[in-house]
């Protein structure tokens, strides 16, 4: 009999390997789910302003958008962000210094800091563009590591305009947001 319950324990304790969170029901893992919440849904002239792009679990992009300013040469800004809680993931190229045919450079620094991307996307040239409506130009991706809000803000932010030694143009708004896991 003792070597009936030997056996049965060494199998119960081999089966339900598998790994991964557990509720605290005892239910299935927990999966967290990554969102971005805007600062300004609806922004309005002269403002660059970040807004949840797609988000697939734990992950989420986040779009930093330029709205109806004229004569942009660059846009070149820091983002800080919790890196306890969320991970810098990436990044991909935006569509609103590119009118006319245009290749923007992008330079895009996640390593330098820790909780700080360094971000610069200019005009090739020295020709500017008139951003009509709102465009994207650059998306952001995150990893959202706990559940909680966790803010994400812009510092040493400017658009600047076309001049030979490029301008800071005046009257630009900026507004950010909070990655938020659950």
């Amino acid at each position: 009999m003792s070597a009936l319950l030997v056996s049965t324990l060494v199998l119960l304790a081999g089966c339900g390997g598998g790994g991964g969170e557990q509720s605290a029901t005892g239910g299935s893992p927990t999966t967290l789910a990554a969102t971005f919440v805007a600062d300004q849904f609806t922004p309005g002239s002269n403002t660059v302003s970040m807004a949840q792009g797609t988000r697939s679990g734990d992950t989420v992009t986040v779009k930093v958008n330029l709205t109806d300013t004229p004569s942009v040469f660059g846009v070149a800004f820091d983002v800080a962000f919790d890196e306890t809680n969320t991970t810098y993931l990436g990044f991909a190229r935006g569509t609103a210094l590119e009118n006319g045919g245009n290749t923007p450079n992008y330079t895009v620094d996640g390593s330098a800091q820790p909780g700080r991307i360094i971000v610069g996307v200019s005009r090739a040239g020295s020709t500017t563009t008139a951003v009509s409506g709102t465009k994207t130009v650059i998306t952001l991706n995150f990893r959202v590591k706990d559940a909680g809000n966790f803010p994400v803000s812009f510092e040493n932010a400017v658009v600047t305009d076309g001049q030979t030694v490029p301008q800071p143009i005046p009257g630009i708004s900026w507004f950010a947001g909070v990655l938020q896991g659950a």
